[in-house]
């Protein structure tokens, strides 16, 4: 540890360039990960909240939800305390800016309520609950809120956290509020009906009842990978980050191992002075953990502080356990790049290493 140490101080240079290296390395991979985390919970968080194991769809929306038309006739007889009726469409909200929202239509007092971390819950058609990333647009409590292509309008009195769904904002209000704005947005007011709804969320486990004509069910985790786009962005943003964390974990070893040779001549004249090949050993390996570490937790605190400045403007989101996993991957190839260097280092000859 003494050597290790004592060349690190000596040769701050070189070492704070491999640290540099290791940083912009691991800060990438670090914020790429975060990246695509944040945007593929952005599409599954509102469905999330429901804690259900299951979701009934019609037939033939095609795993689509703001496609699937569900009325009394289909679902009438199976609504039990495992069942819970839901709306779901599209709006857009103009507020200081425009944007487009998801519209939940729910039992404001039942099982897909969402939770309230600021105002109270809805208590009547004409209230709803939004998400409170809504607020940078400039959406207040209080606020009447307007839909573009609606006539309808609703006061905002309580904002709830971490609610989107397929990256837009989710709007809760009242079933009956919910088929009318969406019959208003899509000019078909004649063709509504008022037991219209999307889906049916469930919880229980007896789920053959709802295989009909009409109906089919399916796990909340095979329908949050049939949202549309859902499956080929985390395809895509997974196999990026894996091949990206490979390579760089590999250009670390090879680093290491450059880095150990370089120093060729020096370990031969340590071992022609008769210091045992255990102890350069134990330095190398010290000093490849020391420099990945400090390069690793630079790439992470510029990560964090990146993560923060674009909070409100790209869908970031921090996972320990992959933060975990990256690190131990960086340092498993870092300390293969180490035996390499070590296993190098006991073969060199001390005459041959001084020259």
């Amino acid at each position: 540890m003494f050597l290790a140490i004592n060349e690190l101080v000596k040769e701050k240079a070189r070492f704070i360039l491999i640290v540099a290296v290791i940083a912009l390395v691991s800060y990438l991979t670090f914020f790429l990960t975060a990246l695509a985390y944040g945007l593929a919970t952005s599409y599954t968080q509102g469905i999330e909240k429901w804690e259900a194991t299951g979701v009934v769809l019609q037939k033939d929306a095609n795993d689509n939800v703001a496609r699937s038309i569900l009325t009394e006739v289909d679902y009438g007889k199976l609504l039990d305390d495992s069942t819970a009726l839901l709306g779901v469409g599209n709006a857009t909200v103009e507020a200081d800016a425009k944007e487009d929202v998801a519209l939940f239509g729910v039992d404001q007092s039942g099982r897909l309520a969402p939770n309230i971390t600021e105002g109270r819950a809805a208590s009547g058609a004409g209230e709803v609950v939004v998400s409170d990333e809504l607020q940078s647009i400039g959406v207040a409590l209080g606020q009447t809120l307007a839909f573009k292509g609606a006539d309808t309008t609703y006061k905002v009195v309580g904002f709830t956290d971490r609610a989107t769904f397929q990256t837009a904002s989710i709007v809760y209000m009242q079933l009956d509020a919910w088929r009318q704005t969406a019959s208003e947005i899509a000019g078909m007011q004649g063709m509504r009906d008022n037991t219209t709804v999307s889906a049916l969320v469930t919880t229980g486990t007896d789920t053959d009842k709802f295989a009909t004509d009409t109906m089919q069910w399916q796990s909340i985790s095979d329908y949050a990978f049939k949202l549309p786009g859902y499956n080929a962005q985390v395809l895509t943003f997974s196999t990026m980050i894996g091949f990206l964390i490979v390579i760089a974990s590999f250009v670390l070893a090879i680093f290491m191992y450059i880095l150990t040779l370089q120093k060729k001549s020096m370990f031969g004249v340590l071992k022609a002075e008769g210091v045992p090949n255990s102890y350069i050993a134990q330095s190398v390996k010290a000093q490849i953990v020391i420099l990945s570490v400090i390069g690793m937790a630079i790439g992470l605190v510029f990560t964090l502080i990146t993560g923060a400045a674009l909070a409100d403007k790209v869908p970031f989101m921090v996972q320990p356990l992959f933060f975990a996993g990256i690190v131990a991957l960086f340092l498993l190839c870092a300390a293969i790049g180490g035996i390499a260097s070590v296993w190098a280092v006991t073969k060199i000859d001390p005459v041959e290493a001084i020259g």
